[in-house]
């Protein structure tokens, strides 16, 4: 799912590219340079949201409540087993 964040990202920054390089071309230099500069905002916030969303991905992913909640008891139930 992360990947096809990644994707949809590089597509819209080649559509802010592109959407510049056609500004450019009209001689709307000053349109085309706060585009580029607005969009490059935009996707690095975008870039650092995915970043986040993975790291929490990957916390979750290794997260064991046996670890935590029953530390030190002879019962933990999610384990399967009473010596946990």
């Amino acid at each position: 799912m992360l990947i096809w964040e990644r994707f949809k990202n590089a597509c819209e920054s080649a559509g802010y590219a592109r959407a510049a390089s056609h500004l450019a071309s009209q001689g709307k230099h000053e349109a085309a340079k706060n585009l580029m500069l607005n969009g490059i905002k935009e996707t690095q916030e975008r870039k650092r949201a995915i970043q986040r969303l993975e790291r929490v991905k990957k916390a979750k992913k290794s997260y064991e409540p046996g670890d935590h909640y029953m530390r030190g008891h002879k019962v933990a139930f999610w384990k399967g087993h009473a010596d946990a």
